[in-house]
């Protein structure tokens, strides 16, 4: 025998509300206080409510989905910026569709160029890469937030990091703790000490304001840029902070503090110095950049900055709802300031 098929009815008289209130819960959209949304979503809960997708979009002409696009699942930080995009959004009523795009011929370019052809009521578009042509595949009639390090161009909100401070933040304190020869890992693809002044160097890149942190501290104290100290050319990752390490070593730097651009780049660090049996933090501390879960368990423990990966997330979900909703606003650059998590690769 087949159940009986559970509606907003049933669970507006379970709720004891109206069924405009529980399509309002169930949509994300109203102002309903916070008892009345538990009321209903623990009826939903207990009745085992299912939305009709199919008959929603006919009414609305909504999904309720939004998309995550990232380049692929090649760096931790992604799975948590995701965790954080599907929070926030089931907590609005939103579902999550997901797409990479470092195998597209264009990259986010072309996965930007489609995204208006999909079945998500807008896109969260993490730029792992600079946009082209002057950010053109943004110039669409469809809402999209990006974020990450790269400029959206005034033709997306973007939601970013305040790179530059939090750089400079952590330089500082390795500098505070007595250190004198500080190494950067690593220099952004095609930025080295000759391509450093040329703003163009790396179109669209906000990355670049990390190495100006870095270098800002140091004159800030006196110290010398010495570029032997920034190795260029190499990705952020576990191989690219192992391999500049390698090189450092090999050609005679020896840094007594090393800032990295992530936790990946500072994992690869640590590797290697331990090799070749320079101890951390008693003869060189290491600072990380992005708080990944894996951080708090690396030998020795990272400290790192935090860029409050909950917050960052939030702040994406809620942005292109808005758009979804119609906001038309003027677009917005929203940066967040990272802060810093002490563990045991810094002395304290």
């Amino acid at each position: 025998m087949t159940a009986k098929r559970v509606t907003m009815a049933d669970v507006a008289k379970e709720a004891g509300v109206s069924i405009k209130t529980v399509s309002n819960v169930i949509n994300g959209v109203g102002n309903v206080l916070p008892k009345t949304q538990k009321k209903v979503n623990a009826a939903v809960s207990k009745l085992g409510y299912r939305v009709d997708a199919a008959a929603r979009y006919l009414k609305t002409r909504r999904h309720q989905t939004i998309g995550l696009a990232i380049g692929g699942f090649d760096s931790p930080f992604y799975s948590q910026l995701l965790e954080g995009v599907i929070e926030e959004a089931h907590a609005h009523g939103f579902t999550v569709t997901i797409s990479t795009y470092n195998h597209l011929d264009g990259g986010v370019d072309a996965l930007l160029r489609e995204a208006p052809y999909s079945n998500a009521d807008g896109w969260i578009v993490y730029a792992n890469h600079p946009l082209g042509d002057g950010g053109a595949a943004l110039d669409i009639d469809y809402p999209i937030v990006q974020c990450g390090n790269y400029t959206a161009y005034g033709k997306a909100d973007l939601i970013t990091l305040d790179n530059q401070s939090a750089l400079k933040d952590a330089t500082q304190a390795l500098i505070d703790r007595g250190c004198t020869r500080i190494g950067a890992l690593c220099a952004p693809l095609g930025i080295d000490r000759d391509t450093y002044h040329k703003r163009d160097a790396v179109p669209g890149a906000a990355t670049i304001t990390r190495l100006e942190g870095y270098i800002s501290a140091l004159q800030d104290n006196g110290m010398d840029v010495n570029w032997d100290y920034i190795p260029a050319g190499r990705r952020w990752t576990i191989a690219g902070g192992a391999s500049a390490i390698v090189d450092m070593l090999d050609s005679g730097v020896r840094p007594d503090g090393i800032v990295c651009y992530n936790d990946s780049a500072a994992f690869g660090a640590l590797y290697e110095l331990q090799l070749h049996g320079v101890r951390v933090p008693d003869d060189v501390q290491v600072i990380g950049f992005d708080n990944i879960t894996e951080s708090a368990y690396s030998s020795p423990s990272l400290t790192t900055m935090d860029p409050m990966w909950k917050d960052y997330a939030k702040m994406c979900v809620l942005r292109l709802i808005e758009r979804i909703n119609g906001d038309d606003s003027p677009y917005a650059t929203i940066a967040l300031h990272p802060r810093l998590v002490e563990r045991d690769s810094t002395r304290r």
